[in-house]
């Protein structure tokens, strides 16, 4: 991965912000003694209105700075810009908040006002017990022990023992914790890079990599947040083997536990982040019933302002949304008549571009790509479809062959076929390549690279010939893998008799 430069990494800070970020940030310099002429504030202006780094145009904006002044300043702005989100955000963050706390406490203890540092650690050790905050509990007990050991007097063997109880416990519970989050992380890391996994060789080695990875351990012991990642462990696990009724189970285990202790509101990011999953697994096992229900849930919270409480709750909230919107339309077959919501979520998701990762951007791309090849929209189509193939880091190989097929069955049905034999050899080539060329794939390719040596009144005798074989696939989880990603089958239907693709997804 390229180094990013230190003025571009200022420019997408500048162009994360909210309007009332930017306006905190003003009130913010104006306070700390700046005026509205100050270089930096100059510079944030200029900055903000453009659309692309300039760095000529802002050196003629900014001609009374030299160029050593004018690296001053971009750093000086960086970091006037972390600060007042800093400020902004203390009410949102908690993990800001009890940083805050914990400052707090050092300085009191520090100029030996130990009492008054005793006071606000009780408060926070509140805190942390009410979000569920192992890590600073952890750090809070620590202090506390501190503490306690400048209070000669005060010293009681008993509270002693009590707090060295507690602070093995939290010790235990964090091990815990971070075993089963390594673990997820692992499983969602090798999904980012290689999707599921391709043939019973991965599905054994990712069993074995998987259970010898668990710590022992009894679910009805556990904690909030040992619970918390190892339902989010078996639900990559879950997805990455096609068991998606278990990424059903463990999803909804995810949600139900936030909201049994409330935290659905105190830590809306993991909360949004399990929904999301539930929606995901929901969608995958075509189970209406529980996609709609939960998809309810997820629109209550943009009326509930939900997405505003935070930017990067706000950011999940807007991609989450868009693919669960696609989502919902392919599981309701209700097409045409949401275009309009669907362009507005994809305006969203542009407005919102800088603080969308890469891998859940290429997922809403392919999946307005697949949208609007539904509609036959075949220019808005390709445009989608192309972004996912043209991204450059080695993120979903997956998604990017089968944009490259749907971009291949686009030229035949709109009768463009000049590129098509280079297309499928460079399909055939890429997909190859990475390692995602199952009997799906090779077999479907090869009928459509044939297609032009075949004579029109035995076409439909070959398209019933490949859907025949390719139902037989069906019944294998691994060489059904290409279904999970477009019905190439319903595609195959709509060619055998003579209808549109959107006609027979909307049977079927």
């Amino acid at each position: 991965m390229s180094k990013t430069p230190n003025e571009q990494l200022l420019f997408e800070l500048i162009k994360s912000l909210t309007k009332s970020e930017k306006r905190s940030f003003k009130i913010y310099a104006k306070r700390s003694g700046s005026t509205n002429e100050a270089k930096f504030l100059r510079l944030f202006d200029a900055m903000d209105k453009l659309d692309q780094y300039d760095e000529v145009y802002l050196k003629k904006r900014l001609v009374d700075a030299n160029d050593a002044q004018f690296a001053n300043l971009k750093s000086h702005l960086y970091g006037q810009i972390l600060a007042s989100l800093r400020l902004s955000n203390l009410k949102y963050d908690i993990d800001i908040e009890l940083r805050e706390q914990l400052d707090y406490i050092r300085v009191l203890y520090k100029k030996g006002l130990y009492q008054q540092s005793l006071r606000l650690l009780n408060r926070a050790k509140n805190t942390t017990g009410d979000y569920r905050k192992d890590l600073f509990q952890l750090a809070i007990l620590d202090y506390e022990k501190q503490i306690r050991s400048q209070q000669v007097f005060e010293l009681n063997e008993a509270y002693v023992d009590d707090l060295d109880s507690q602070t093995e416990n939290a010790f235990k519970r964090f091990s815990n914790v971070q075993r089963f989050f390594t673990l997820a992380i692992k499983m969602k890391a090798r999904f980012v890079e290689h999707g599921t996994v391709k043939n019973e060789k991965e599905l054994n080695n990712l069993r074995a990599l998987f259970y010898t990875s668990l710590p022992e351990y009894d679910e009805d012991k556990l904690a909030f947040n040992e619970k918390f990642y190892l339902y989010r462990t078996f639900y990559w696990f879950s997805y990455l083997t096609y068991d998606f009724n278990s990424c059903v189970k463990y999803a909804e285990k995810w949600i139900l536990l936030f909201y049994e202790t409330g935290l659905d509101e105190k830590r809306k990011s993991g909360f949004l982040k399990g929904l999301n999953r539930l929606l995901q697994s929901a969608f995958r096992v075509d189970n209406l019933y529980v996609f709609n229900d939960y998809f309810e849930q997820l629109l209550s919270l943009e009326s509930n302002n939900t997405q505003n409480s935070a930017s990067n709750t706000g950011a999940l909230f807007i991609k989450y949304k868009a693919i669960q919107t696609f989502n919902s339309i392919f599981l309701n077959k209700d097409f045409e008549e949401n275009e309009e919501i669907v362009l507005g979520i994809l305006e969203d998701v542009n407005q919102k571009v800088n603080t969308i990762d890469k891998h859940n951007l290429m997922v809403i791309y392919y999946k307005a790509g697949v949208y609007f090849f539904a509609i036959q929209d075949y220019q808005k189509a390709n445009d989608y479809l192309n972004r996912v193939i043209s991204e450059q880091e080695h993120l979903r190989s997956d998604l990017k062959g089968f944009s490259r097929i749907i971009n291949i069955l686009i030229d035949y049905d709109s009768g463009e076929i000049d590129q098509m034999e280079l297309k499928i050899a460079s399909a055939l080539k890429y997909i190859g390549q990475e390692d995602n060329l199952g009997e799906f794939q090779k077999s479907f390719l090869g009928l459509i690279g044939d297609i032009g040596r075949i004579y029109p009144q035995n076409l439909r005798k070959s398209f019933l010939e490949l859907k025949s074989h390719l139902e037989r696939l069906k019944h294998n989880a691994l060489d059904a893998k290409p279904l999970l990603y477009f019905d190439l089958i319903s595609w195959l239907n709509a060619k055998i008799e003579g209808k549109s693709f959107l006609e027979i997804v909307k049977r079927d």
